[in-house]
């Protein structure tokens, strides 16, 4: 299977303006090396990790139809990546036992949890409990809700045979495992949890599911390998340096994925968090926007081709799906007419770059082949490392967030004391 591919040939940015950031881009890599920081990268050939996952798998009670991962943004948003990605799209609907249903919160609103709480029987039902501090606010409240839920409903329920908690090896959270005698997987200690999606944060579900993890990791491995090769760190430096050179030097501080393949939507929300929680400090970053195509073209393009010069635009791009849809010869448009459903998005999505391009907008061409397990592993990975090299590029520390700390230590404050 052919590779990843990135075509910057319309991102308005010269060769050798790139080229000019390499030497600190190639100082950020090597500080990331030896960096504690750094184990995002070396966490992909952690047999241990998948081994813990697999034994998980292995002990699964033949009775759970459904698991449900509780946690909240980046410990939520790469497992539901993945799923998106590889699983059918109708796959809780269409799913054959023993593989299970899988459900992700990922927020505390009380009408979509409880709505969730309803339809799941406490005891088919594997619950996933992600959070590296183990205190993290929102997953405490999903937890102990559903805790609450389950007992009421079943008084017998213990959590002990169909609990799995993935934290670090202290806190809230690890000393309710300790106390429950629930099984325990390893949240590496300097992986944050937005960076989290190759350790048990984001494949243990998909595993559970069918997905085979292990090539999603083989493809995160393959593309590490490529972006080490060039002198430019191959594509996580140069669009590191692109994106960088849009922001500072010609007011383009928003960028635009837009995404023609709905089975990647959710790698999008993904990488927003990513890019924005990493780079937005100091009164820096760049503003991710996730749009979806060809949905989109009839809401935003607009704005993209005739409003303020103020982008750089991501085209994402499959070049050919895992199955396909003909329109027949009904059709009275001759456009579309006796054409499959790809053919046309692909050409929405051509149309797209060329408007943009004839109105002088900066874009880059990602295009995959085909969604495979190795080819999102190459996806995720790329712009995990595109995040971090950036952060060098800006000044700023890729792997905190403080701005994220307030929000939590204000929303403490106003429940203790109301």
């Amino acid at each position: 299977m052919a590779p990843l591919n990135i075509d910057l040939d319309a991102a308005q940015v010269p060769a050798e303006e790139l080229r000019s950031h390499g030497s600190s881009l190639r100082d950020a890599l090597r500080d990331l090396d030896a960096a504690p920081e750094g184990d995002f990268l070396r966490v992909t050939a952690d047999r241990e990790l998948l081994a813990q996952m697999r034994r998980v798998k292995k002990t699964l009670p033949p009775k759970i139809t459904d698991v449900v991962q509780l946690g909240i943004g980046g410990s939520s948003l790469g497992a539901q990546a993945v799923c998106r990605a590889l699983l059918p799209p109708r796959y809780n609907e269409t799913r054959k036992a023993p593989l299970p249903r899988f459900h992700f919160p990922d927020n505390i609103d009380p009408e979509s949890f409880g709505a969730l709480l309803d339809v799941l029987n406490p005891n088919r039902t594997l619950v996933h409990i992600v959070s590296k501090s183990g205190g993290t606010l929102e997953t405490q409240a999903q937890l102990y809700a559903l805790w609450e839920a389950f007992r009421r409903r079943s008084k017998s329920y213990r959590p002990s045979k169909q609990w799995v908690v993935t934290t670090g090896d202290s806190g809230e959270l690890h000393d309710l495992a300790e106390a429950e005698d629930l099984e325990v997987l390893d949240f590496p200690k300097h992986v944050p949890g937005r960076y989290s999606v190759f350790t048990a944060s984001g494949l243990l579900v998909p595993l559970l599911c069918g997905v085979p993890v292990q090539k999603i990791l083989q493809g995160a491995r393959d593309m590490e390998s490529r972006c080490r090769k060039d002198a430019m760190l191959g594509p996580a430096g140069q669009l590191a340096a692109l994106h960088f050179i849009h922001t500072e030097k010609h007011g383009r501080p928003i960028h635009v994925e837009m995404i023609y393949a709905d089975a990647l939507m959710l790698t999008g929300d993904w990488f927003r968090q990513i890019w924005a929680e990493s780079l937005g400090k100091n009164g820096r970053g760049p503003t991710p926007v996730i749009a979806r195509g060809a949905t989109d073209q009839h809401s935003q393009i607009q704005l993209y081709v005739d409003g303020p010069d103020d982008k750089l635009y991501t085209i994402l791009r499959v070049d050919r799906f895992r199955r396909g849809v003909a329109i027949g010869r009904r059709a009275p448009q001759p456009a579309i007419k006796g054409k499959r459903m790809e053919t046309v998005l692909d050409a929405e999505a051509r149309g797209t770059e060329e408007a943009l391009i004839a109105a002088r907008r900066p874009l880059v061409r990602l295009r995959i082949p085909k969604i495979t397990p190795e080819t999102v592993g190459e996806l995720l990975l790329l712009q995990q490392l595109q995040t971090a090299l950036c952060g060098a590029l800006y000044g700023v520390n890729p792997f905190d967030q403080p701005g994220v700390e307030a929000g939590k230590n204000a929303a403490h404050r106003i429940l203790t004391t109301s």
